[in-house]
């Protein structure tokens, strides 16, 4: 499997915003993006007849090179997408089921 296309991870931080009172502002709760390889393809027709209700709304399947840190959503080309099920780990790779963010 090639890893020819770019994706964005975004990555909430663990830590709560806090207001800081020596800065006068609040800190903490910082988005995290990392740019990685990926490989981008649609969904198999298998895998939706046996996930049909979780998968209803995914149209994409990204997959990357073990990625452990909790995503919240991904970037693909500067569009939003939004991750629909929890990520699958398996043969060191980590496949993201998500659907495009609609705006409004």
């Amino acid at each position: 499997m090639r890893l020819d296309k770019r994706c964005t991870l975004v990555i909430k931080s663990e830590q709560k915003p806090r207001y800081d009172a020596d800065l006068g502002k609040m800190v903490g709760g910082n988005e995290v993006t990392k740019i990685v390889p990926c490989n981008i393809g649609p969904i198999s027709a298998k895998l939706v007849n046996m996930l049909s209700d979780k998968l209803k709304e995914a149209t994409t399947v990204v997959r990357v090179r073990n990625c452990k840190e909790k995503v919240d959503s991904l970037l693909i080309d500067g569009q939003p997408f939004y991750i629909v099920d929890k990520p699958k780990h398996t043969n060191g790779m980590t496949a993201f089921y998500v659907s495009e963010a609609k705006n409004g």
